[in-house]
C-alpha cells in the first residue's frame, strides 16, 4: 500500500514536471535592426507642355508698330562734299561698270553742284558710252534748265559721237524748254540724215507741250442801262 502511494506521487510528481516543462515560454530571437535607408525623391522632368496660368510680363511689350526716328538732312557743306568725292572716285578708277555706278550715285544728290560736276566729267570723257550715261544721268536732276541745256548743247555739236548727239537731242526734248528749239533748228541742215530727222521730231514736240492755250478772257460785266432822267417840273 505504501509502496502503490509512492509509485502514484512519483507519477504525479513526474507529470507536473511535463506539464511546467511544455508551458514554459520559448525564448524569442530578436531579429537584427534594420537599417535605416533614406529614399531619394526624384521629381518629375520638366515638359513642355503649356502652364495652366499664362505667364505676366515684368516690362509693357512694345507697340508692334514703332515709328523710326527721322534722319537728319544733310547740310549744303556735306552734298557738296559728297559731289566732289564722287567726281573725284570716277576720275581715280578705269573700271568701266564702277563709273556707271559712280555717275548715278551722283545725280541722285541735291545739291547745285552736282550738274556742275557731271558738265565737267562729259567734257573730259573720252567713252562714247559713259558719255551716253553721264547724259541720261541729267534727267535724275530736275531743274536747273540753264546748265542742262549748256551741256547738252555740247553733246549734240558736230565733234561728237553719233549716238552723243541723238542722245543730247532727246535731252532737250526732255527739258520741255523752248529755248532748246533754237539749238535744234541749227540741226535741220546737217549732213546726217539721222540727226536732221531726230532735230525735227524733238521740235515739234517742244512746240506741241510748250504750247500753252490761250485762256479765254474773263466775261466782262455790262454796265446796266440807267432809267432816263425826269423832266423837272
Amino acid at each position: 500500500m505504501k509502496r502503490l502511494q509512492m509509485i502514484i506521487t512519483s507519477t504525479l510528481a513526474l507529470a507536473v514536471l511535463v506539464l511546467v516543462g511544455c508551458s514554459k515560454p520559448e525564448l524569442e530571437e530578436t531579429a537584427p535592426p534594420k537599417p535605416v535607408t533614406t529614399k531619394k525623391i526624384e521629381f518629375p522632368a520638366p515638359t513642355n507642355l503649356p502652364s495652366a496660368q499664362p505667364a505676366v510680363s515684368a516690362t509693357p511689350a512694345a507697340p508692334a508698330t514703332a515709328v523710326a526716328p527721322e534722319a537728319a538732312e544733310d547740310t549744303p557743306e556735306q552734298l557738296a562734299a559728297q559731289v566732289k568725292q564722287f567726281e573725284t572716285d570716277y576720275q581715280n578708277t578705269p573700271d568701266f561698270q564702277k563709273r556707271v555706278v559712280i555717275i548715278y550715285n551722283l545725280s541722285s544728290v541735291d545739291s547745285p553742284d552736282t550738274i556742275d560736276s557731271i558738265g565737267r566729267l562729259f567734257l573730259n570723257e573720252k567713252d562714247k558710252e559713259l558719255k551716253i550715261e553721264l547724259v541720261n544721268s541729267l534727267l535724275d536732276i530736275e531743274g536747273q534748265n540753264d546748265k542742262k541745256l549748256a551741256i547738252l548743247s555740247t553733246a549734240v555739236r558736230g565733234d561728237q559721237p553719233k549716238d552723243v548727239r541723238l542722245e543730247g537731242i532727246d535731252g532737250m526734248g526732255d527739258t520741255e524748254d523752248k529755248r532748246a528749239i533754237q539749238v535744234l533748228q541749227g540741226m535741220l541742215t546737217d549732213p546726217d540724215e539721222d540727226i536732221r530727222e531726230a532735230a525735227q521730231d524733238t521740235i515739234d514736240q517742244l512746240q506741241t507741250d510748250v504750247a500753252q492755250p490761250q485762256a479765254p478772257l474773263p466775261m466782262q460785266p455790262q454796265p446796266q442801262a440807267q432809267p432816263p432822267a425826269q423832266p423837272a417840273k
